[in-house]
């Protein structure tokens, strides 16, 4: 539906070669339309992907060694694949909300129907907030990369900017593990491993547009491929620990991807120096608003998270004591002779 509402004139206003300044003719509609639609498929399958790593990874040590889950790891990597194309002719204005809310909105749907989670209002408003807050976020920092080399790769890494940003990171994901629930936690560590991971795959981007073939005999891509297959596994444990412990998919989805966005502006600063906004104006209150909804989405979703792990554990100890015939719970049971 959304692509029947694009008329011809915005998609040729939309759809640019990959040298803007070149003078080349606008892509056509109809290559725009194709990869729009590939990219949109690739939100919801990676919603799907993230459902099937749950359903045959969850509460398994050795989660690796199920076929289920590799189909799901496999789909994930492919719906990746499916957004690339867009990315030299959608504007990340659109991408970037469009894919988001396809994938939160298929991790919902998944997790109501496939997995039967209920549907709390809390999980219902934490959504909403981060629809709305990703979407924010997106639209109110700048859009524009800043130039790099591969050159200046190394160099970057040991900026104070970029050490300062990432100690602050640390404390602040320090604080989550004793404060939010555990699975709220894993969720926010995948999205700053992803955060890494960006770094990594613009590294390599820039460096393909800069050296052509010669790119991989660069050390320092070799580098970025290395933590890039580095992030990836964290990101693919993170995500399961998660599971692990008691993560719905719609609560873990929605935290994750909030982190997602937050985390990868944050680095794109810190590394490259793109802009932020600040001072007084329209785009840095935009961007305080935004941010302040992603951490109100953040918290209703993490508070499911906890009233589901209360109800859990109140019904595992009802069921125990009904088929054990003695209490377990002195709150809930005074006298088991009683029932």
């Amino acid at each position: 539906m959304f692509l029947l509402t694009l008329r011809p004139a915005q998609l040729e206003l939309w759809a640019h070669s990959n040298d803007p300044g070149s003078g080349d003719e606008p892509v056509s509609k109809w290559v725009y339309v194709f990869v729009l639609t590939l990219a949109m498929c690739g939100g919801a399958l990676h919603g799907i992907a993230m459902a099937l790593r749950k359903k045959y990874g969850e509460g398994i040590e050795k989660y690796w060694l199920e076929p289920g889950w590799w189909v799901g790891t496999i789909a994930d990597g492919f719906a990746g694949w499916m957004i690339w194309p867009a990315m030299p002719f959608v504007s990340v204005q659109i991408l970037v909300p469009l894919i988001i809310v396809l994938q939160l909105g298929s991790s919902y749907i998944l997790g109501l129907f496939l997995f039967h989670e209920p549907c709390l209002l809390n999980r219902n408003l934490g959504l909403a907030c981060a629809f709305a807050g990703v979407i924010g976020v997106s639209l109110s920092t700048s859009h524009q990369a800043s130039h790099f080399s591969i050159g200046e790769f190394w160099a970057g890494w040991v900026t104070t900017r970029f050490l300062a940003t990432s100690v602050i990171i640390l404390i602040i994901l320090t604080g989550c593990f004793k404060f939010i629930h555990r699975s709220s936690f894993w969720a926010l560590v995948a999205a700053a491993c992803e955060g890494i991971q960006y770094i990594c795959s613009r590294s390599i981007v820039d460096s393909i547009f800069e050296r052509g073939v010669d790119f991989i005999f660069k050390l320092a891509v070799l580098a970025a491929i290395a933590i890039k297959i580095c992030c990836i596994l964290g990101i693919l444990h993170s995500q399961q620990l998660g599971f692990n412990n008691k993560a719905d998919l719609s609560q873990f989805a929605g935290i994750y991807l909030i982190g997602c966005t937050v985390f990868t502006c944050v680095y794109g600063w810190a590394f490259f120096g793109d802009a932020m906004p600040y001072g007084i104006n329209l785009g840095s209150f935009s961007f305080v608003i935004s941010f302040c909804l992603t951490s109100a989405g953040i918290w209703l979703l993490n508070q499911s998270a906890v009233v589901q792990d209360v109800e859990d554990d109140l019904g595992d100890a009802k069921t125990k004591f009904d088929v054990e015939g003695k209490p377990v719970n002195d709150v809930l049971v005074a006298n088991p002779q009683d029932s």
